[in-house]
């Protein structure tokens, strides 16, 4: 089985571990193929770096794209204005709708919620209405039905019910001591 490019590609680079590293070098002691393979990886690996820009031959496009960016996507910040001169800016659109959906939250608060007026009782009684006994029911736990709670015809009555076809036999009768 031969090896991956990217697998090959670091071997060239130096950075696979020692287990592999082994592996992969009599590996291509006997493969023609990944030999070939590892010869154009070396070929590009020579021409990309004999193409490498130093820093001094970089330094002019550097500054030229930095001045870029920092003309169109990181302005200048504006002078400060002092406080008496500063403009300020509202929308008012959302300023004032959520203005007035305090206000309504506000009033529907005093008036549900309110003791001494009646009207919170006609809008909604059961949210004021006071808790005494007479409101209250006790819910207790029914025991689970099994099969020993209903009798033979009972439950052949609810299989019939419910559409199944039921046929009993009987071999013979013994008396239950």
């Amino acid at each position: 089985m031969c090896v991956d490019d990217e697998l090959l590609s670091t071997y060239l680079d130096g950075e696979l571990g020692e287990p592999w590293r082994t592996q992969v070098g009599e590996h291509l002691q006997y493969c023609a193929a990944c030999r070939g393979r590892l010869g154009q990886l070396e070929a590009l690996h020579h021409r990309l770096q004999s193409v490498a820009l130093t820093d001094s031959e970089m330094k002019g496009s550097k500054e030229r794209v930095m001045a870029f960016f920092e003309a169109t996507k990181f302005p200048a910040p504006e002078q400060k204005r002092h406080l008496w001169r500063r403009t300020f800016e509202l929308k008012l659109g959302p300023t004032l709708l959520s203005a007035a959906a305090f206000v309504v939250v506000v009033i529907g608060a005093f008036i549900l919620f309110s003791p001494d007026t009646p009207q919170g009782q006609e809008i909604l009684p059961g949210v004021v209405a006071p808790i005494d006994s007479e409101h209250i029911r006790q819910v207790t736990d029914l025991a689970k039905p099994d099969l020993g709670m209903f009798s033979l015809e009972q439950i052949i009555q609810h299989l019939d019910a419910l559409g199944y076809s039921v046929k009993i036999e009987m071999k013979a009768v013994t008396p239950i001591e």
